[in-house]
């Protein structure tokens, strides 16, 4: 754990960072010196207990007993029927580009049969479920939702892997967070910086095998499980035809999306240029 000092305030920012759900968490917090022992704990065992439930890397894990029983209708704890009933909410709202189904033949159009008043679920046969994405921006929601509205935390920023959470710096009163995107594919050199005050960013890459070009997208909004899911939807569908979709779907995001080409494509209100999105310099407005 990593804690700024002050000699002035009791209250001061505190940074602490671990390795879960295969991937970095990254947590800053504004807070009182003797609660920062609490919160750590709180957050190292949430992370914890989502790892042994949604973890492919744990043999008794929750995720891996329905694995080795698609085709049979199976009871799941609340947890999971809240990860697949939004798993269905995006897989529509997506048109399937979303799904977090797979299986090794070519119908791409599987579904999970859910039923809420049992609690329970049925995967098609010889699929698995793959959660790991949608996961880690699930845990910083309900991670945010803890701190921020339950314990009273001022200000805090949330990271896991390239997905963020933060709250509590109203411009009129702070500086905003600010959050760089790296170029895709690269640790170092920035397409842009990020303010932002309260809400949830996330950004996701992929790479063509036959080529070296990359399609990455990075989505702002307030849910930090809306913006990974868009963000990997239309990273996977293209500029084009992703920004297309989530203009139907989802109102109040804004996207930066890089092409083949290594255009940059923007997506969102115009007057955020300069004041959310900064460092940028966009190809195309949508």
């Amino acid at each position: 754990m990593i804690a700024s000092t002050s000699n002035r305030f009791s209250e001061m920012f505190h940074r602490f960072h671990f390795h879960a759900l295969n991937t970095n968490v990254d947590i800053m917090i504004w807070a009182e010196s003797q609660e920062i022992a609490v919160i750590e704990r709180l957050a190292v065992e949430w992370f914890r207990d989502t790892e042994l439930r949604f973890c492919r890397d744990y043999p008794h894990s929750e995720l891996n007993h329905l694995n080795t029983l698609s085709g049979e209708r199976c009871k799941v704890s609340d947890q999971m029927m809240e990860i697949l009933a939004l798993t269905e909410t995006y897989r529509k709202a997506t048109h399937n580009t979303y799904n977090p189904l797979v299986s090794s033949s070519s119908n791409s159009h599987l579904q999970l049969s859910l039923d809420s008043d049992s609690k329970s679920v049925r995967l098609p046969e010889e699929t698995t479920l793959e959660l790991q994405g949608i996961v880690q921006n699930w845990i910083l929601l309900r991670l945010a939702d803890m701190f921020q509205h339950r314990m009273k935390l001022k200000q805090g920023l949330l990271r896991v892997g390239e997905s963020y959470k933060v709250w509590g710096r109203p411009v009129d009163t702070f500086d905003p967070w600010v959050i760089g995107i790296n170029k895709p594919g690269q640790t170092k050199g920035l397409i842009a910086t990020v303010s932002l005050s309260e809400g949830a960013i996330a950004t996701y890459s992929t790479q063509d095998p036959e080529a070296i070009c990359w399609n990455q997208c990075t989505v702002t909004g307030m849910d930090p499980v809306e913006c990974g899911i868009w963000a990997q939807a239309i990273a996977k569908l293209g500029s084009e035809k992703g920004l297309s979709l989530i203009a139907q779907q989802a109102a109040y995001c804004e996207v930066l999306s890089i092409d083949e080409h290594s255009k940059l494509h923007y997506y969102g209100d115009k007057a955020s240029l300069g004041s959310k999105w900064n460092e940028i310099n966009v190809d195309y407005y949508h």
